[in-house]
């Protein structure tokens, strides 16, 4: 499916886009095998274990913004600092190779996709994730090895689902650095290795999926019929100076201020007129777009009417309900829930956790309780998902 391998030269690097066999197995290796150097990982939760789609009878839990990693990104990352030392996403690459209680908590987490993920998955209830390479994925990378690590992180992938098929689906990494290949590795990622949509971790070298030179990556994501997950990200190094003070550069506040301006920017762009087929998905309900719905709709027609600006077909919001989802993810809140269900329609909102990274259990438990009707509820936990990225119900 991959195509023949060529022989691996001594002075191969990750810089050269060279990718050495060692770390595809390693690869495989790691996320495969993973469970058996974490002994006991759902053992806390095994007296609340989560309902199984079976006894609840009408939905799968099916959680759709789930964080793997593969060693062939962590090893990338360690080299990283040959030409990046500096900046947030740098910072979390290194946690992240690092000796810290969170990194021995959390990495060995990412890299597993086999049973120990799926042993905690059935301690907290949930059916399915939806996998995709966490942030910030290969866009830190020069274009080849950008390339190189996607595709051999998705070739990982696609073996741990065909491995588990009822418990994984998967979001195909790309290299946005290199939009032609982009194009090539998408339409290999949905034909060859049957994924079910393109992770994108927002901006790349501080340029947004509007501009011109990413049309491709939209019109492949649209011709495929598979959405486009853009992923939080820091902001762009040379932005990030108000944020620095009180930690508001990351999941607190600065990751929604820029994949929201990201999703703000398509909406508003005409992306949307040109490619009407096309379907982003954005985490967090939203990131934070769905309470401006009222205040961008009435501005933009103000300055529509008053000077002329403005080409859309119609208001941004049209656009917001037809072409993007959102999804819960860290984002427990069932008053954010029930705003997001009025604006946007439950037909637009799925389920997700945001594993490792956020608790499973309590995302149950927040869409198990939320006072929504129950045919709002299967949707948000499974019938999108299943329509949206083509999942087999």
């Amino acid at each position: 499916m991959t195509g023949p391998r060529r022989a691996v030269r001594a002075t191969d690097s990750f810089h050269e886009g060279g990718i050495m066999d060692r770390r595809r197995v390693l690869g495989l290796a790691g996320a495969l095998g993973a469970a058996a150097a974490l002994p006991g990982l759902a053992t806390a939760r095994q007296k609340n274990e989560g309902q199984p789609a079976k006894a609840r009878g009408r939905y799968r839990r099916i959680a759709t913004e789930e964080a793997f990693a593969t060693q062939p990104q962590l090893e990338g990352y360690r080299d990283i600092g040959k030409y990046l030392t500096q900046g947030a996403d740098f910072n979390f690459t290194q946690i992240l190779l690092g000796d810290s209680e969170y990194a021995k908590r959390q990495t060995p987490r990412l890299l597993d996709i086999g049973e120990g993920r799926i042993a905690q998955m059935d301690a907290d209830g949930v059916d399915m994730q939806v996998l995709s390479l966490t942030s910030p994925g290969v866009q830190v990378f020069r274009p080849d090895t950008a390339i190189a690590i996607a595709r051999e992180s998705n070739d990982i992938l696609a073996e741990a689902i065909r491995r588990y098929p009822t418990r994984f689906a998967g979001l195909a990494a790309i290299a946005p650095q290199d939009p032609k290949h982009s194009v090539v590795e998408m339409e290999r990622a949905i034909n060859q290795l049957g994924l079910n949509g393109f992770i994108v971790n927002s901006h790349t070298n501080g340029e947004y999926l509007d501009e011109e030179k990413f049309w491709p990556i939209l019109e492949a994501a649209e011709a495929l019929d598979r959405p486009i997950y853009i992923h939080p990200r820091s902001l762009p190094e040379e932005a990030l100076g108000p944020f620095r003070p009180y930690g508001l550069g990351g999941a607190a506040w600065g990751y929604a201020v820029e994949t929201g301006t990201h999703g703000m920017r398509l909406l508003f762009s005409g992306v949307f007129d040109r490619f009407p087929r096309l379907r982003i998905v954005l985490g967090h309900m939203g990131e934070g777009i769905p309470y401006w719905v009222y205040r961008f709709d009435h501005m933009y027609a103000t300055a529509k009417r008053n000077w002329g600006t403005g080409s859309l077909k119609e208001p941004p919001s049209f656009y917001l309900k037809r072409n993007v989802l959102i999804t819960t993810s860290g984002m427990f809140s069932e008053p954010v829930l029930k705003y997001c269900i009025e604006v946007l329609g439950a037909d637009n909102i799925m389920w997700a956790a945001d594993y490792p990274y956020q608790d499973s259990r309590e995302a149950a438990d927040f869409l198990d309780s939320a006072r929504i009707s129950e045919a709002d509820r299967i949707k948000i936990y499974s019938g999108n998902a299943e329509r949206v990225f083509h999942l087999k119900t």
